[in-house]
């Protein structure tokens, strides 16, 4: 008789609006088991999507989650599904675009800079969301905290003057 020993591993997850989770997860673990041990840990209730982190496509169910995982540290995404509806205002214009929530603030300013700002370096630029500034690592469902409509403002850095 032999003893199979699986491989042990720790991901960070996202919930949209609640924080970071940290679960424990094996080399077969599908994406349905960790939907599981997500809303044991969180209490989300409903249908829930796992996305890698800036993906357009949540994962399959029956996908095996580790061999999605990125190299580089991305935490996961754990959300309701569909897409939030992205509104961008600048300088008395807007636009708008829908996101998955996995989608990094980064993502979204260099989007809304594209269309509203398009000769403009989007590194000059940052996102505003009821008058406070959003890291551009944050993600576009913990802004949002489960709704799947948000406004948000574009706007200069402040550049330090010296």
């Amino acid at each position: 008789m032999s003893d199979i020993v699986e491989d042990r591993l720790m991901v960070v997850f996202a919930t949209e609006g609640t924080g970071h989770y940290e679960a424990e997860i094996g080399s077969t673990t599908t994406v349905t088991e960790f939907v599981e041990i997500a809303v044991t840990k969180t209490g989300i209730e409903g249908l829930i999507e796992v996305y890698v982190e800036d993906a357009e496509e949540p994962l399959g169910h029956d996908a095996v989650l580790i061999e999605h995982l990125s190299v580089e540290f991305a935490p996961l995404h754990v959300a309701k599904p569909g897409k939030i509806a992205t509104t961008v205002r600048y300088q008395g214009r807007h636009v708008e675009h829908p996101f998955r929530p996995s989608a990094t603030i980064a993502k979204v300013t260099k989007w809304a800079v594209s269309q509203l700002a398009s000769t403009e370096d989007p590194i000059d630029f940052q996102l505003k969301h009821d008058g406070h500034v959003l890291p551009p690592d944050s993600h576009l469902g913990q802004v949002a905290r489960g709704e799947k409509s948000i406004v948000l403002d574009l706007v200069f850095k402040v550049k330090p003057q010296g």
